[in-house]
């Protein structure tokens, strides 16, 4: 989770905000020159600042404990896809999503099936904003299925791809395959991935519903 909240001040709230010092700097040049023309600066950096303080908001209201008693999974899946969709408006993201609650392994207690729910959650959304961030497709397709006993999940994208057997380690924490394994692992799950350049990404993840480890 400390990764995970680092890489999105890292790569959203943090660059934004030194791309605003620059715009302020900028202004301020402007204000004896032409003070209309700081004075328009100013105006896009208040837009600008509106803008990073949401981005803010999302991170903290990601940080919330998040139950599934009243909502249930496919519909915090709903939530997820409908708030990606506005950010990437150019990308269509088509998903198929099951009644995990059903099937989750342990029925009895609440707070194991909750943080079950929650780990796999984490897992579609770093899989799906991966694919939505990086691929430079136009389409995104998530499925999440029960079959064997067994969480199924499958990502796919039309994107650009990449040569997975010769990225570096610093290339798999860029594309935040290497959180996204450390929590299938914890669910004792494995993950395989299949692309190729100019022939787009296909994740695929299996996760028993049997006695997770770790959880």
């Amino acid at each position: 989770e400390r990764q995970r909240i680092a890489n999105e001040l890292h790569d959203s709230s943090i660059q934004n905000l030194t791309h605003l010092i620059h715009l302020i700097e900028l202004s301020s040049m402007y204000i004896d020159q032409d003070p209309i023309k700081a004075k328009l600066e100013l105006e896009s950096c208040i837009v600008f600042l509106k803008s990073i303080i949401g981005e803010i908001r999302d991170t903290v209201f990601n940080l919330r404990p998040m139950t599934f008693d009243d909502l249930g999974f496919k519909k915090c899946i709903d939530n997820l896809i409908s708030n990606v969709s506005n950010e990437f408006k150019n990308i269509e993201i088509e998903y198929h999503v099951c009644e995990l609650e059903e099937a989750i392994f342990c029925q009895s207690d609440k707070q194991k099936d909750n943080l079950f729910l929650v780990t796999i959650y984490r897992i579609i959304q770093e899989a799906i904003t991966n694919a939505l961030k990086h691929s430079n497709g136009n389409k995104v397709v998530l499925n999440v299925e029960i079959k064997n006993n067994k969480c199924n999940i499958i990502v796919t994208d039309n994107g650009k791809g990449f040569d997975f057997n010769n990225s570096n380690e610093n290339d798999d924490k860029h594309f935040g395959i290497s959180l996204m394994r450390e929590r299938v692992e914890l669910l004792n799950g494995n993950v395989s991935i299949i692309s190729e350049p100019e022939r787009g990404t296909r994740i695929e993840i299996q996760v028993p519903l049997k006695e997770p480890g770790g959880i």
